[in-house]
């Protein structure tokens, strides 16, 4: 354990632990010895199958919104993609929750300390319940200004407005389902998260088709029944999963810590999660002025933002194995650095992102000559589709550079370094990205491939800078096992 700090035992045995958080999915049981090799790939393997999966389940959530908002009208799917932007800058704390819960959690578990981690993940919990109350509440209030400063075109602002009061009280629903995910993830119960998102996906895209589209003989209320089935299916699956935290005795009696051992618990989540919000923020807040500079390119532009729209989904099918190859080295990385095995947590982390970027790169080539046809499935609209089709090919360009990205942001989270992360994204968003954006966009070009162009420059920045750091820098000294005056239990 750690010491120092007001629970120490110094010089005393440390005490017994009733109570011990589900063990891995790798037990070691009566199998042969494997190479260090083997055991770690096996090791990544199975913990990243099932968050892919659950990633393809966000992913269907989001493409079967954007599909059938296209079969009601261009405007309706646009107004998803403003929308969307919106909501994941309303999503910023919750990210920033999540990375220092993992980080927190894992090398909480690394390190034995059970009864610490059981503690974190109360803090997290409670607090991401409450904060997502209080983002909805607010920014109910400021729903036409906000879009007003996006710069959302008159003919859809009425359906804009409808979409966003949907996702505003989504809000505490989505905080849960995203910190309760990562909270089992820490503990490497990855099984159980994903059946509450499949849960959530089977239900919202029932209530998209039939209450959207008026399949099935229900009733066909439009772009209100697609807004309206997320939001039922978020509240759902939030419930159940609040339910198994309780069931599976990850959130119990000893989840809520006397005020004494918060002071000095809390300061390391907050130390994590600060920079984890600021490159969450600074991220979405630049796509936000990403769209707010396609909604304003000189011409085409409701076609060039429902075409960014449309390039986001089906690029973001690109994302869910990065994603899922990201969230198994945040966990690696903080039980190794739990364990005080800063070799074993660079290695895996090498070792995560050779796997991610050499498969996401044979996957990318693979739907290189099928742009045209992916666009036609989600964009029936034919100028909506040439758009598509401009954003995928800058971007599946850069599937190497963005899946490497992806994984050395989620490694050096899982030790509790996200100063490297926010630096870095930041720098490529708002000093490469959006200048290239303007400029190309608006300038030079006057085409939404300007705006295009820039994201590829941007992913290549973030990767190099990132790699430099996960070779040269020594990140391992964020871990908690590095501060003398963290709590030992």
């Amino acid at each position: 354990g750690l010491e120092g700090g007001p629970f120490s035992r110094k010089g005393l045995p440390p005490p017994p632990i009733a109570f011990s958080l589900p063990a891995a999915p790798l037990t070691r049981t009566r199998t042969p010895p494997m190479k260090p090799n083997t055991a770690r790939i096996r090791t990544i393997w199975h913990l990243t199958w099932p968050q892919g999966i659950m990633l393809l389940c966000q992913f269907v959530i989001g493409i079967t919104d954007v599909w059938a908002g296209g079969r009601i009208g261009s405007e309706v799917q646009a107004s998803i993609g403003l929308i969307t932007q919106c909501h994941m800058m309303f999503m910023a704390l919750a990210m920033a929750a999540v990375n220092g819960a993992v980080a927190s959690i894992s090398q909480s578990l690394g390190a034995g300390q059970n009864v610490r981690a059981r503690r974190y993940v109360g803090l997290v919990v409670i607090g991401c319940i409450a904060i997502g109350v209080l983002i909805a509440a607010a920014a109910s209030i400021w729903r036409e200004p906000l879009l007003r400063v996006i710069q959302t075109p008159e003919n859809i602002m009425a359906t804009a407005i409808m979409f966003l009061t949907a996702t505003i009280w989504g809000i505490p629903g989505q905080y849960t389902l995203t910190i309760g995910a990562a909270v089992f993830r820490a503990a490497k119960r990855v099984l159980t998260p994903l059946y509450v998102t499949i849960t959530t996906c089977l239900l919202n895209v029932f209530g998209d088709l039939a209450f959207g589209l008026g399949w099935w003989g229900f009733p066909n209320y439009g772009a209100a029944g697609i807004a309206y089935s997320t939001l039922v299916s978020v509240t759902v699956g939030a419930a159940i999963m609040i339910f198994l935290h309780v069931r599976k005795n990850l959130f119990s009696r000893d989840s809520f810590p006397p005020l004494r051992w918060i002071r000095t618990g809390a300061p390391y989540l907050l130390k994590v999660a600060g920079p984890a919000f600021g490159t969450s923020f600074l991220w979405q807040t630049g796509y936000m002025v990403l769209y707010i500079i396609t909604a304003s390119l000189p011409f085409g532009r409701v076609n060039a933002l429902a075409g960014l729209t449309t390039g986001l989904r089906v690029e973001s099918i690109l994302f869910l194995p990065a994603t899922a190859f990201s969230m198994t080295a945040a966990v690696l990385v903080g039980h190794a650095l739990g364990e005080g095995n800063r070799r074993e947590a660079k290695r895996t982390l090498l070792a995560t992102l050779g796997i991610a970027c050499a498969g996401m790169s044979v996957v990318g080539a693979s739907i290189w000559p099928w742009r045209a046809e992916l666009a036609g499935l989600i964009a029936p609209d034919p100028a909506v589709q040439i758009e598509t089709v401009k954003y995928l090919s800058y971007n599946i360009l850069a599937v190497p550079f963005t899946v490497a990205s992806v994984v050395l942001a989620g490694g050096l989270n899982g030790a509790g370094a996200t100063v490297y992360p926010m630096v870095s994204f930041s720098f490529a968003v708002w000093a490469v990205r959006l200048p290239i954006a303007w400029l190309f966009g608006h300038v030079i070009w006057q085409d939404a491939a300007g705006v295009f162009l820039s994201t590829f420059v941007s992913q290549v920045v973030m990767a190099l800078s990132l790699l430099w750091v996960a070779l040269r820098c020594n990140w391992a000294r964020f871990a908690l096992n590095a501060h003398p005056h963290s709590v030992s239990r």
